[in-house]
């Protein structure tokens, strides 16, 4: 696996063998500003493109940034979206926060992306280890 991107915030890595992106995000979103939120997504998007990807892995179990009604609609329009579009997309899964405010945060801004795409290939887990195990899986 290679790692494309490391600082305070996330990691985003590459495993070329399975094709799954991932974006880990860390504790220490609790902490960031809404700018730094969407200069966090805008670098992860940058570097999501270039792989066109299969699949893609969101691990935000860790993840503590309240992400307002606004935020998630930009996401959506910015972010997840043009994702999806690259066409080389089939599984983009998402491991869910502890944190119940940012889960409905996040669940509310994926709910929008997926009435966005026709199709059905988003899907929330409590853990990476089954997110990975569907997105290995032929289904």
């Amino acid at each position: 696996m290679e790692t494309l991107f490391s600082d305070q915030y996330n990691d985003i890595l590459y495993d070329k063998e399975s094709n799954i992106h991932y974006h880990v995000t860390q504790p220490t979103t609790a902490q960031m500003t809404e700018a730094e939120f969407r200069q966090m997504l805008l670098n992860w998007k940058r570097l999501v493109l270039p792989y066109k990807p299969q699949c893609i892995l969101i691990d935000n179990l860790n993840f503590h940034f309240p992400v307002s009604p606004d935020l998630q609609d930009w996401v959506v329009q910015n972010i997840t979206t043009p994702v999806l579009a690259i066409g080389s997309v089939i599984k983009y899964s998402f491991v869910l926060p502890e944190e119940f405010i940012s889960q409905l945060s996040i669940s509310q801004f994926t709910d929008e992306a997926k009435n966005a795409s026709s199709e059905d290939v988003i899907r929330y887990f409590p853990s990476r280890e089954a997110a990975e195990a569907w997105l290995k899986s032929r289904d």
